[in-house]
C-alpha cells in the first residue's frame, strides 16, 4: 500500500493533468507520447488512460516522476515575491493562480505554490479551488489538521459532485480510509 504522501504526490499529478492544456503551458510537450510509451497505447489517449483511477496506478510513482519534470526556466527560475507580484496584477485571473500553483505544485516548489494560492485567495475567496489545493499542499507538508479545515472549506465551497468527491479522497486518505 502506498504512503499517505505517494498517494498526495499522485493526485497533484492527476489535478495538473485535469487542468486543460497545462502540461503544454509549461513546456511537457512530449508527456502524450512519453506516458503512451509507458502504458502500450496511443499518445491521443495515453493522459485518459492514466487518469483512469484516481490515483493514476498504471505507472509507478518512480515512473511518473520523471515524466512530469518542469524544466521551463521562466517558472522554475522566477522568484516567489516575483511570481506573487506577478499574479497579483488585475488582469491576471483566480483560475490562472490555481494553474500556476498546480504548476509549481508539481515542481515541488511550495513557496511558491502558497504564493500562487494566496494570489488566488485574493481575487476570490470564497471558490473552493484554492481551498483544495491549499489542503493539499498542507497535507504534504505535514500539517494534517490545517489540511482538514481547509479541505473542509473547499467541500462547503465546491459546486460540482466530481470536485466534491476529488475533496473527499483527500480527507480519506488523511483518514487513513484509502
Amino acid at each position: 500500500m502506498a504512503s499517505t504522501v505517494e498517494k498526495l504526490q499522485r493526485i497533484i499529478y492527476r489535478e495538473f493533468l485535469l487542468e486543460a492544456g497545462l502540461y503544454l503551458e509549461v513546456g511537457l510537450e512530449s508527456l502524450p507520447a512519453q506516458l503512451a510509451s509507458a502504458l502500450a497505447c496511443s499518445a491521443e489517449s495515453a493522459i485518459a488512460r492514466l487518469l483512469e483511477s484516481p490515483l493514476l496506478e498504471a505507472l509507478t510513482l518512480a515512473q511518473l516522476r520523471p515524466l512530469f519534470a518542469i524544466r521551463d526556466m521562466g517558472l522554475v527560475s522566477r522568484t516567489a515575491a516575483a511570481l506573487s507580484a506577478e499574479l497579483k496584477a488585475p488582469s491576471v485571473s483566480y483560475d490562472e493562480c490555481c494553474r500556476a500553483a498546480l504548476s509549481y505544485a508539481v515542481i515541488g516548489s511550495q513557496g511558491h505554490v502558497f504564493s500562487a494560492l494566496r494570489a488566488a485567495a485574493s481575487k476570490n475567496d470564497a471558490f473552493a479551488r484554492h481551498h483544495y489545493l491549499y489542503g493539499l499542499m498542507l497535507a504534504l507538508g505535514d500539517s494534517a489538521e490545517r489540511a482538514r479545515w481547509e479541505l473542509g472549506m473547499a467541500l462547503q465551497a465546491e459546486p460540482y459532485e466530481q470536485g466534491r468527491a476529488r475533496i473527499r479522497w483527500v480527507l480519506d486518505i488523511l483518514d487513513g480510509r484509502m
